[in-house]
């Protein structure tokens, strides 16, 4: 059911809002005093107060500005922090569509994040974080990064894996060539991931220069740097036409510019694109599940190659 704006500001407690954004963890709006106030739609306390403490912990660490929580209250149904407002206006509303001309500004804006979150430690905290809905952490202990990613894509497919089955192509078959191919992959130095690199996220200023990157949290985590690229070029345009394209444009970067291996680049992408299949499956907006785009990853040439 989607909520609507009058049941979000009741929950704001009195809060005088602006409607900013919507996304898939809940609504911000600003304040008016330098603040913002963000409304969490599946966030509890302890999570919340996990997140101030990475943001934190990560606060002046990276080339551009992070958020801070400043207030964390119920006053109704959801949470709601009270933050920083912070500077730039989202990637998404100026940047030059793909294949057109001056679109690479926008590219390397992207790449440069990448890259600068592929240079921070993973602070202590990301031992004790969780991802997407799950409320045991991602990492604990010294779990390496391969097994925890491994049971994690093991742990969506038992949840939802029957919703996949019947739009990807040698389903099942599938899924165990990727677990083989992750199984086999050399365990990484782990780096801080954000996980949710969007054009949403990110801030620019006028000459698309990386300002601030939000929106921290639904798949933070210590791991692969790599993991992050390839994430990060399959949902920069998530949506268009030609996301295959997109893909491969933001791949040869990496490759070129980070050094990174494109057939690892696939194999977390394939990883990725089964994770969050239904990240989408909570969303109080009753947005569609990623599950179509999924299926039509999957059933790629390219993909099915890599999984025969």
């Amino acid at each position: 059911m989607t909520l609507s704006d009058g049941f979000l500001r009741e929950q704001l407690g009195g809060l005088p809002g602006e409607p900013l954004a919507v996304g898939m963890q809940g609504a911000v709006y600003r304040v008016g005093d330098g603040t913002v106030a963000k409304v969490w739609f599946h966030a509890e306390e302890p999570e919340l107060r996990t997140l101030a403490e990475l943001y934190g912990a990560i606060d002046g660490q990276l080339p551009y500005r992070t958020p801070r929580i400043l207030d964390l209250r119920r006053p109704g149904q959801y949470w709601v922090t009270v933050e920083e407002e912070l500077p730039g206006v989202p990637l998404h509303t100026v940047a030059v569509p793909y294949g057109e001309p001056g679109w690479e500004r926008t590219r390397d804006c992207v790449v440069d994040v990448v890259e600068a979150l592929a240079q921070l430690e993973p602070p202590e905290v990301l031992r004790r974080t969780s991802v997407l809905d799950e409320t045991v952490p991602f990492r604990p202990d010294e779990r390496s990064w391969i097994d925890a990613l491994t049971g994690l894509v093991q742990r969506r497919i038992a949840r939802f894996g029957d919703q996949l089955e019947p739009v990807v192509d040698d389903f099942g078959p599938k899924v165990d060539a990727l677990l083989k191919l992750l199984s086999d992959l050399a365990e990484p130095e782990s780096r801080f991931v954000h996980g949710d690199v969007t054009a949403g996220n990110i801030l620019v200023d006028d000459e698309l220069n990386p300002v601030t990157l939000l929106d921290f949290g639904l798949l933070t985590m210590a791991g692969d740097p790599m993991f992050e690229a390839a994430a990060t070029a399959s949902v920069i345009d998530l949506w268009s036409p030609r996301s295959r394209e997109i893909e491969a444009a933001y791949d040869a970067a990496f490759v070129e510019r980070l050094g990174y291996d494109d057939v690892r680049l696939l194999v977390y992408r394939c990883a990725y694109s089964l994770i969050i299949a239904n990240a989408h499956e909570d969303d109080p907006y009753g947005r569609d599940s990623h599950v179509p785009l999924t299926a039509r990853f999957f059933n790629t040439p390219e993909v099915s190659a890599l999984l025969s």
